[in-house]
C-alpha cells in the first residue's frame, strides 16, 4: 500500500514537471528590465498649492492639470490640489516649495520678480495689446527663456510653463478713475515688484504691498484704496463687494509661473516626466481659452453689480496714461534689464 501511494506521488510530480516544461512556466528567462518602469509600482502623490478661488483661470487650470495628468499616466501620478491659500499663502509658498514642504505651486510672476528680477519684463505697462502676443510670449522661445533663467540662480526649483490669467483693471473703493491723475494719493495694493511700484509712483499713487489672501480684509477696511487684478480676480473674490468703481485699463497682464520641486522632479522617472510635461502643455493652451472665456463672463457680471460700476477708459486717456508711464520702462532698461529678452517681445507685440 505504501509503495502504491508513494508511486502514485512520483507520478504525479513528474506529470507537473513535464506540464510546466511545456507551458514555458519551468526554466522560463526572466523578463529584460526596462529602466522606464522603475518607480511605477508605487502610486506617486503631487500636492499642488494655489491662493485663488477654484472658479478661476489658474483654478480651473490646476484642476485640468490634475486631470491630464493621472489621465496620462495612467493613474500612477496622482496630483492632489489646495485652492485658495488652503495649504500655503502667497507670501510662504515659495520657501515651502524650495523646502519640500509641497511638490508643486503657481505663484504670479511678478511675485517671483523677488527672486528672478529680469522677470519683471512681464509687470511692464501696455507692453501687450492682444492675447494672441501674450500666448506667444508665453509658450513659445522667449517663454522658455524666462523659465531657463531659474536654473543658474539654483533656486531649487523647476519651472514648468507661465499660465495666464488676463489683463488687469483698477478698482476703487470712494472716486472712480477716469485718468491717471485720479490715481494720484491713493494707496493701491501691489504686488512685490518693483516695476509694479514704479508704474504707480509715476502716477504719484502709494504702493502698498499686500497679500492676496489678505487683500479683500484690506479693501474692506479701507487700508488701501483701490488695486489692479482681472475681470475674474475681482469677481471670484468678491472685491467688487467692498470698492465702488472699476475702470477698464488692460494697463498690464496678470500670469502665473508653475513650479515644481526639482529634487522632487529629479526623482521621477524619465517617462513620468516627459507625461506630466505633456499634461502641462495641453493644460497650457486649454487654459488661454478658458482666461478669455472666464473674464468675459465675470465682467459680464461685474457690470450686472448693483453700486457697482464699470467704467470705460478712453483710448485719448489710455494713450496719456502709457506716456506718463514711461519713466517705468527706462527704470527697468536702467536697473533691472539683464538681457535682450524685451527687445525680443518687442518684436512681438509691434504693429
Amino acid at each position: 500500500m505504501k509503495k502504491f501511494i508513494l508511486g502514485t506521488i512520483i507520478t504525479v510530480l513528474l506529470l507537473i514537471t513535464v506540464i510546466s516544461v511545456q507551458q514555458g512556466l519551468l526554466l522560463a528567462k526572466p523578463l529584460p528590465y526596462d529602466d522606464e518602469q522603475t518607480g511605477l509600482s508605487t502610486q506617486i502623490t503631487i500636492h499642488l498649492s494655489h491662493v485663488v478661488a477654484e472658479n478661476t483661470p489658474k483654478g480651473q487650470a490646476a484642476n485640468k492639470f490634475a486631470e491630464l495628468v493621472e489621465e496620462k499616466t495612467a493613474g500612477k501620478v496622482k496630483v492632489h490640489v489646495y485652492a485658495n491659500a488652503s495649504l500655503f499663502n502667497d507670501e510662504n509658498e515659495f520657501r515651502a516649495l524650495q523646502k519640500g514642504d509641497v511638490e508643486m505651486i503657481v505663484p504670479t510672476f511678478s511675485k517671483m520678480t523677488t527672486y528672478v528680477p529680469s522677470w519683471q519684463v512681464l509687470d511692464l505697462p501696455y507692453l501687450f495689446h492682444t492675447e494672441e502676443q501674450i500666448h506667444e510670449v508665453l509658450t513659445g522661445t522667449i517663454g522658455e527663456q524666462l523659465l531657463a533663467e531659474l536654473e543658474p540662480l539654483r533656486l531649487r526649483v523647476k519651472g514648468l510653463g507661465f499660465w495666464y490669467n488676463g489683463f488687469k483693471h483698477l478698482t476703487s473703493a470712494d472716486q472712480p478713475i477716469h485718468t491717471f491723475e485720479d490715481l494720484q494719493g491713493l494707496r493701491i495694493r501691489t504686488m512685490p515688484s518693483r516695476t509694479l511700484e514704479k508704474q504707480f509712483e509715476a502716477v504719484n499713487a502709494k504702493p502698498t504691498s499686500v497679500s492676496f489672501s489678505e487683500l479683500f480684509t484690506d479693501l474692506e477696511t479701507h487700508t488701501i484704496d483701490a488695486q489692479e487684478n482681472t475681470a475674474s480676480n475681482i469677481y471670484s473674490k468678491g472685491f467688487y463687494k467692498v470698492q465702488k468703481h472699476m475702470t477698464i485699463t488692460q494697463h498690464g497682464i496678470l500670469g502665473y509661473a508653475v513650479l515644481i520641486n526639482e529634487s522632487f522632479w529629479n526623482s521621477l522617472p524619465e517617462k513620468i516626466q516627459k507625461q506630466i510635461i505633456a499634461a502641462m502643455k495641453e493644460t497650457t493652451e486649454w487654459q488661454f481659452e478658458q482666461a478669455r472665456s472666464m473674464n468675459d463672463q465675470d465682467m459680464q457680471k461685474l457690470m450686472q453689480q448693483d453700486h457697482f460700476n464699470v467704467y470705460t477708459m478712453s483710448k485719448q486717456e489710455r494713450l496719456r496714461f502709457k506716456e506718463q508711464l514711461t519713466p517705468v520702462y527706462d527704470f527697468y532698461k536702467t536697473h533691472i534689464q539683464t538681457n535682450d529678452i524685451l527687445t525680443e517681445i518687442e518684436k512681438v507685440v509691434t504693429p
